[in-house]
């Protein structure tokens, strides 16, 4: 079995449903970190940034960058296994805030400063 698939069965891809604003925020729960997507074309992971830069500056790849967490999001949504959490709009400031909390806490860290 393939990691995206790994990801999508163990209920790790997470759809965050705010309401009554039905505003939408997907993440990935990985090994280490937990990763910002907007599918079907972004992801905060390394892998992706690397593939989009190869892909944009460099002129390699497919034409499209993607990582293996876009692909985990594709899968549980065709096998209807997205872990659907549903909150009231009062709390997405905060649920923003500790997002991207989290996400500087990971970059600072993988790089030592």
């Amino acid at each position: 079995m393939e990691r995206a698939e790994r990801i999508a069965c163990r209920k790790a891809v997470k759809l965050h449903v705010f309401m009554p604003s039905n505003r939408r925020i997907w993440t990935v729960v990985g090994n280490r970190h937990e990763y910002w997507i907007r599918p079907p074309d972004y992801c905060t992971c390394k892998d992706y940034y690397f593939r989009a830069r190869a892909v944009a500056i460099e002129g390699r790849g497919e034409g499209k960058a993607s990582c293996y967490h876009l692909k985990a999001v594709e899968i549980a949504e065709v096998r209807e296994m997205v872990d659907e959490v549903h909150f009231n709009d009062d709390e997405y400031d905060g649920f923003i805030r500790a997002l991207i909390d989290m996400m500087y806490k990971q970059v600072t860290k993988d790089n030592d400063y």
